[in-house]
């Protein structure tokens, strides 16, 4: 059985890095996008299991990006994870009426970060 696909989504090449580190330990099957556009036409034409997005980016934040996936799509019940910064409580509650399943403040925990995505991704 091949592991689960990932999609890490974050327009800073260093918190790409730090989140695929963090991941590293669950031996799943990581791709990157650096942009919200370049996510959705990844999440268009391959098989993810699970995204995590940066709520802020420079083209299309994480929020339009998860309400363009719920819109239209067989990933419609994809799960996904928002990072977001420190003090935007707001984004949690948009969030939820979108559907994301987890949020996580940075700085975040590495090892909790993955406890989430093991749990939202099951037993395999």
């Amino acid at each position: 059985m091949n592991p689960p696909t990932v999609l890490i989504v974050d327009d800073e090449v260093h918190m790409v890095r730090l989140l695929a580190l963090s991941l590293k330990p669950l031996n799943l099957n990581l791709r990157a996008a650096m942009s919200g556009r370049e996510a959705l036409q990844v999440i268009r034409n391959e098989p993810i299991d699970l995204a995590l997005f940066d709520v802020h980016m420079q083209d299309i934040d994480g929020l339009t990006a998860v309400q363009e996936i719920r819109s239209h799509g067989a990933r419609r019940a994809m799960p996904v994870i928002l990072l977001t910064g420190a003090g935007e409580s707001h984004i949690e509650a948009l969030g939820r009426t979108l559907g994301v399943q987890a949020f996580f403040r940075k700085p975040f925990s590495p090892a909790e970060l993955a406890a989430c995505v093991r749990g939202l991704l099951g037993p395999r």
